[in-house]
């Protein structure tokens, strides 16, 4: 069989074979994706887009054709590479099973029954027909019925100009259109500087205008020495910058003109600056620092409850060397009162170091009501420190013997209490089958707890407590490592090193509590169910009516805030754009959200129990 065949003769051959033999047909998956025509009355020209694949049959000598009626008479079905192009295309590669590309051709009067089809081999017969969409556009404005607009964009440093086309299709998009091939020549000529405010809503671009002569009596614009820019890319600078004269106008007004099939259409585009944006408040300076812990253990001295237990309670608050507070009379009154007077008489006297401080209480104890009667303590104690500036009490942690909730309004809006009542599931370490063998790996843990942005009615301080390292649980074939959490109840810690050891029940390395520093002049407004708004050193942000602010999301800390003389609740910052825009004003206080009064941060090594279960 020669290789020249035409492929009509040979997809006979196939289909037909010898007699009384069946040849099965495949589909080839050939298709149209694209198949798009646009004619513009103001240019006389009709544009083609199309793309389209098929798993066999395409070659060299596979053809586009198109074929159209007008008032003048019809057009055969013709290839587009034999037809002369209005506006250069380059040649586009879409693959090897894939035909893509563009045409433009000059047609001076409206066509109708526009199609478009695949012949397969050009001396062939066999052809694959598109779905064909039409779109006519008829004679208007230019920045709505041509179909290329012309426009600048400044550098960040307002300095250079940048001309720029862009495609304008009914149904194709500016960049499909440049994919597919299309290319455009323009020029751009007289350039001229000043302030008019050219162009309308319904014309975002400004192409079309009149660009202001340097005559004109009420917005003289000033003419530019540039050379004339003429290209064929999407884009094209300015060889020269804008002078220093320029530097108070907003916009560059400049004749552009696009090459057609008969004449040129040339018309005004600008550029207007980009606008001149600062940081809205550029940096807030309240400090946050590490406050000092004011350490207490509280422990029945009487007897012995687990001494397991006790050590590892001082290991995680870093206070093996602290001396315990005898609690076997806890019950009593006299008891709280003393010890309240204590930590009162602590407080002032670390309060002359001219530091924040955080309690911190390890609880060893086997009573139900113990709990409820610190929780009491730290009610009284912590309520008069929170509207305080530095030096303060922020708050309180406290690492109990049990599971415990708070209630009372101000420990839960400045104590966090572990371990936290959220259901933990450790079956291997509470457990375990008979025939099990344990192994050990060692990781660091960073942890940092605190609390959201606005947040509800909940009890925040329970829902803080770390529960478990950031390693998660891991499971290899048979094998399965758990961690125990960082503050376990005494419960799950004796079951823990009844099964393992106390040597894998990981270490604390580090703690501490970072608090904002609160100068004498801070304002505190509550926010939400829990939250506090403090308006620290004065700092405000002061606007005009006419300006305009916008909000970037970002990954750091959300919680600023802002403040209207005239509204009594704080807003979020991301609001102002919005408010400003709505109720402008000419002050706002500038402050950060805290839905928690510090910041715990702990370094933690841990350690994974591995145990191997029977198979």
């Amino acid at each position: 069989m020669s290789r020249s065949l035409p492929l009509a003769p040979l997809m006979a051959v196939m289909l037909w074979g010898t007699p009384g033999c069946k040849v099965p047909l495949s589909d080839i998956n050939a298709a149209f994706t694209i198949a798009d025509v646009a004619w513009f009355a103001e240019e006389e020209t009709l544009f083609v887009f199309y793309e389209l694949s098929a798993e066999q049959g395409l070659g060299p000598d596979s053809r586009v054709e198109i074929r159209y009626t007008t008032d003048a008479g019809s057009v055969p079905w013709t290839p587009l590479v034999s037809l002369e192009f209005v506006h250069p295309h380059v040649a586009v590669d879409c693959g090897f099973r894939s035909r893509c590309g563009s045409a433009s051709l000059h047609v001076p009067l409206s066509p109708r029954n526009v199609e478009l089809r695949l012949r397969y081999h050009r001396e062939g017969t066999l052809s694959l027909d598109a779905e064909t969409a039409l779109n006519i556009v008829g004679p208007g404005p230019p920045h709505t019925h041509r179909s290329l607009l012309i426009y600048g964009v400044f550098d960040e440093t307002n300095r250079a100009v940048q001309w720029r086309a862009r495609h304008r299709f009914p149904t194709i998009r500016n960049e499909e259109a440049q994919r597919l091939g299309l290319r455009r020549r323009f020029t751009i000529e007289e350039q001229r500087f000043g302030s008019a405010a050219l162009g309308a809503e319904d014309n975002p671009y400004a192409y079309g205008v009149t660009c202001p002569s340097p005559f004109s009596p009420f917005t003289p614009f000033t003419a530019l020495p540039f050379t004339t820019v003429d290209t064929t890319e999407r884009a094209a600078f300015n060889v020269e910058d804008v002078p220093d004269e320029a530097s108070d106008a907003s916009e560059v007004c400049a004749q552009a003109t696009v090459y057609g099939p008969n004449a040129s259409f040339t018309t005004g585009a600008v550029a207007r600056k980009n606008p001149e944006v600062r940081p809205a408040f550029p940096l807030l300076r309240s400090p946050i620092r590490d406050a000092v812990p004011i350490k207490y253990l509280l422990s029945v001295c009487g007897r012995t409850i687990s001494d397991e237990h006790l050590e590892m309670q001082k290991q995680r608050l870093l206070m093996e060397n602290a001396s315990p507070i005898c609690i076997d009379e806890g019950s009593e009154d006299r008891f709280i009162d003393a010890l309240a007077a204590r930590i009162r008489d602590d407080i002032e006297a670390t309060r002359a170091q001219g530091r924040d401080m955080v309690l911190v209480f390890a609880l060893h104890h086997d009573s139900d009501a113990f709990g409820g009667r610190i929780e009491g303590l730290l009610e009284t104690l912590l309520g008069p420190e929170r509207m305080r500036t530095t030096p303060r009490v922020a708050g309180a942690f406290v690492l109990d013997s049990y599971i415990y909730t708070v209630t009372q309004a101000q420990a839960a809006r400045t104590v966090i209490w572990c371990p936290a009542e959220i259901p933990v599931e450790l079956p291997d370490l509470l457990g375990g089958d008979e025939e099990t063998d344990a192994g050990v790996g060692d990781a660091d843990v960073d942890d940092e707890l605190d609390g959201g942005f606005f947040g509800e009615d909940i009890n925040t301080a329970s829902l803080a407590c770390a529960i478990l390292p950031d390693n998660p649980d891991l499971s290899l074939g048979p094998f399965s490592f758990s961690a125990l959490p960082i503050f376990p109840s005494r419960q799950v810690y004796l079951d823990f090193i009844d099964t393992y050891s106390a040597r894998e029940s990981g270490t604390m390395k580090s703690i501490s509590f970072r608090v904002p520093e609160l100068p004498p002049n801070a304002e505190h407004v509550f926010a939400g169910g829990f939250g506090v708004a403090t308006f620290l050193n004065d700092e405000v942000l002061t606007a005009e009516p006419d300006d305009a602010f916008s909000y970037c999301e970002s990954d750091e800390y959300q919680g600023f805030v802002f403040k209207e003389p005239f509204v009594m609740e704080p807003l979020p910052i991301s609001a102002l754009p919005e408010f400003h825009s709505a109720l402008p004003a000419d002050t706002y206080r500038l402050g950060i959200f805290w839905e928690f009064p510090y910041l715990l941060r702990l370094r933690y090594e841990t350690v994974t129990a591995g145990a191997i279960s029977a198979f």
